[in-house]
């Protein structure tokens, strides 16, 4: 119960950058929001360039595009193409993986560490003994740069990188207008409420403003005609009074 009334009483809600993505729970950002702003295997963190980042298991890392809070569903990306070598080691993870194989692919090669190349590493696949490079299967290759690298497979690029989640469920919420979190006064820590007040959607928005602004206009307008008319009503009055 202390949880949940401390996560209410913080403000968890955040982003990474100017990417204007908004991060709420089960999200929370490590190293700027406390624990209790979201839900336990949903941390995520920010890098130098403000991109979000999901570490997985086997420490494989991806880039957030876009997550839809209410179908729970991540959009992602692999930047460093570790994703396809480790898939297997995500039973443990809260996230269900899928993806698709674009036709794109890279050559991998397993290089010794006093390999000169300045073409990118792969931090995932790479050991204390050697390290790993991706190279795309279309350029061209100079035999002198890889020298010391012996070919391993060739790889598929990943695209249309979905995470989704079944817990917390939080997918109600969301669909009536409202946030989620912790339940407060629950005999589980894992449970979660819906609570504040509907959020309105982006036309119900613009509707509602053009409805503000068009009666407070013809209000203005009422209260400029009746004061006017008091006015001139007084104004009679008094020239009347006067040549009595």
């Amino acid at each position: 119960m202390f949880i949940a009334e401390l996560g209410v009483s913080l403000n968890c809600t955040g982003s990474c950058g100017n990417h204007g993505l908004e991060i709420r729970f089960p999200f929370w950002i490590k190293d700027r929001q406390p624990e209790q702003c979201g839900y336990s295997g949903f941390d995520l963190s920010c890098n130098e360039m403000g991109d979000i980042v999901l570490e997985l298991p086997a420490a494989v890392k991806l880039y957030i595009d876009k997550i839809d809070y209410k179908n729970q569903v991540i959009y992602a990306s692999d930047p460093q193409g570790c994703l396809r070598s480790h898939h297997s080691d995500f039973n443990s993870s809260v996230f269900h993986i899928q993806f698709k194989m674009s036709k794109d692919n890279f050559t991998i090669f397993n290089c010794s560490l006093n390999n000169a190349t300045s073409r990118p590493k792969i931090p995932c696949l790479s050991t204390p003994h050697y390290d790993v490079l991706a190279v795309d299967s279309e350029q061209s290759i100079d035999d002198n740069e890889l020298l010391s690298c012996t070919k391993m497979y060739d790889l598929p690029v990943q695209r249309d990188i979905r995470l989704s989640w079944s817990n917390p469920k939080c997918g109600y919420c969301e669909e009536t207008g409202k946030q989620c979190r912790l339940r407060i006064n629950s005999s589980s820590e894992l449970e979660t409420e819906c609570y504040g007040l509907p959020r309105l959607k982006k036309g119900a928005r613009k509707r509602n403003l053009t409805i503000g602004v068009t009666t407070g206009s013809i209000f203005f307008g009422v209260l400029v005609i009746a004061v006017y008319q008091i006015y001139s009503f007084r104004k009679s009055e008094e020239e009347y009074q006067a040549k009595g």
